[in-house]
């Protein structure tokens, strides 16, 4: 039985084969541990089941049965039965072992094709992707919390395969320092009378407290310098729709104009990535690596701390099952650590913002909370997930023999028509070849001219025989002469 007296919900899915059947395991609960994550929300657990009859079927406990945590009226963890093993050993005998994943691991399971080709806010293609899968997704529909801020950047994305996860953490990249969770609802029920699970974006708050230790609160911690974190020159290579690649540079105006360390806290140190698989504009660029260059020129640490008891911001005690991921958490008695000694909470000195808190309770009763605060303790394991996931992205890519420009990603060429001597009303054609090849025929072309003469005015440029290799160019003359018209062009609707 859990110390904490937290209840465990197991029930079965609402569109599962079976009828509704819920079940409380708080009593049976030997061991328990979960973690909430950000971005992402709720992110795993695992306890140990005690059955007197533990072979017998539950199908609460089936895989895709819903769990739900809770303290009262609190949820701590809801999401899905992953891997429920019956296991039996000689020292603790038959048990249930079970693993779930939380509520946001539904976003992994739809990879798919985007719908949409124009220019298109972030919350415009969170809403459309969550739209198509209104159906299915067992995520409620309500987008309220979903960048509340509005913010205006377009996007014209490829996002050829992608699951929503993904959709996530580039479009977050895309708008700067943002994140996303999945937490429970604050209003909205299931048929089991359980908080549906609702997406949450929005810009970082590291200035707002939420939690505070202090004291006998505090179990250990770790405080270590990351260079991982130390840059103070920052690139991005991008591709805009319309002007093609481009590179933007920024760098902290302490280095020296050689490159020399100067006035800077640490020497020269260059961050350089590529957004080339999100067209952007050079003015969004510009916005994310100067987000960038904001969050790693100040050196900055990885800190884990390890809490027995904790307060919310008022001071009154919470349980250590109350801490979630993406809030801040106040620590006094770090304040010694800036240069100057910190009256109030101070982001990077004594107020820490949470990536990761894992909550522990063994079979003997000792209940822990260990926090990652502001960056993940653990690259290693983050660089494994990032090479599961570019290679997961990589099987799924599109083009067998040849290659095939993903679905929504707008092509952009160029292209010249010319006659020495042409008749008045004489129609001057060109062939254009897409390469690579479109995934589907597009709608049409727009253009835009670099040069123009004696060319009819209205459209000047049509396209016409349309098909996802190439199309034809075609532009009339105005009147006898020479005719020439030289420009770009932009697929519409492939």
């Amino acid at each position: 039985m859990l110390r904490s007296k937290l209840a465990l919900y197991a029930y079965t899915a609402p569109s599962a084969a079976y009828p509704l059947i819920v079940q409380e395991y708080g009593e049976q609960v030997e061991a328990l541990e979960f973690t909430t994550v950000a971005p992402g929300g709720f992110g795993d657990l695992t306890c140990a089941l005690k059955l007197s009859d533990a072979r017998l079927p539950r199908p609460e406990l089936m895989m895709f049965a819903r769990v739900c945590l809770r303290d009262g009226l609190f949820t701590a963890f809801a999401g899905e039965w992953a891997d429920p093993a019956l296991v039996m050993d000689e020292r603790a005998g038959e048990y249930l072992r079970l693993t779930a994943l939380g509520a946001g691991a539904a976003l992994r399971d739809d990879p798919d094709d985007a719908t949409y080709a124009t220019p298109t806010t972030a919350q415009a293609i969170i809403a459309a992707e969550f739209a198509r899968r209104a159906a299915w997704l067992p995520l409620d529909q309500d987008q309220s919390a979903t960048l509340p801020d509005q913010p205006s950047a377009t996007f014209t994305p490829a996002y050829d395969g992608y699951n929503l996860e993904e959709i996530l953490h580039e479009l977050m990249g895309a708008l700067g320092d943002y994140t996303w969770t999945v937490y429970d609802h604050p209003r909205n029920r299931d048929p089991a009378g359980f908080p549906t699970w609702r997406l949450a974006a929005h810009q970082r708050d590291v200035t707002t407290t939420s939690y505070i230790a202090i004291g006998d609160d505090i179990v250990s911690w770790r405080v270590a310098p990351s260079t991982e974190r130390a840059y103070n020159v920052a690139q991005v290579a991008y591709v805009d729709p319309v002007s093609g690649p481009g590179i933007v540079t920024v760098s902290d105006p302490r280095l020296s104009g050689d490159g020399s360390q100067g006035a800077a806290p640490f020497r020269r140190r260059k961050l350089r990535r590529s957004l080339g698989r999100l067209p952007l504009t050079s003015a969004q660029a510009t916005a994310i690596v100067n987000a960038w260059l904001a969050a790693f020129s100040q050196p900055s640490n990885k800190v884990e701390i390890t809490l027995r008891a904790v307060h919310d911001a008022n001071g009154a005690s919470i349980p250590l099952s109350y801490v979630r991921a993406d809030a801040n958490l106040f620590t006094p008695e770090l304040a010694v650590r800036g240069q100057q000694l910190a009256s109030g909470p101070v982001a990077g000195v004594n107020q820490f913002w949470i990536a990761e808190s894992r909550y522990r309770e063994t079979a003997a009763g000792d209940i822990t909370l260990t926090l990652q605060l502001d960056n993940y303790a653990d690259r290693a394991e983050g660089m494994l997930a990032r090479l599961r996931i570019a290679e997961d992205i990589r099987q799924r890519s599109r083009g067998v023999y040849r290659l095939t420009q993903s679905p929504g990603a707008q092509q952009v060429g160029f292209v010249s028509l010319r006659a020495p001597s042409a008749t008045a009303g004489q129609v001057i054609g060109a062939s254009v070849s897409f390469v690579p090849t479109l995934a589907k025929t597009p709608t049409g072309l727009s253009f835009s001219a670099r040069s123009s003469a004696n060319v009819s005015g209205g459209p000047n440029v049509t396209a016409g025989t349309l098909t996802p290799y190439g199309c034809e160019v075609t532009v009339t003359a105005a009147g006898a002469g020479a005719v020439a018209w030289a420009g770009t062009y932009t697929t519409v609707g492939a």
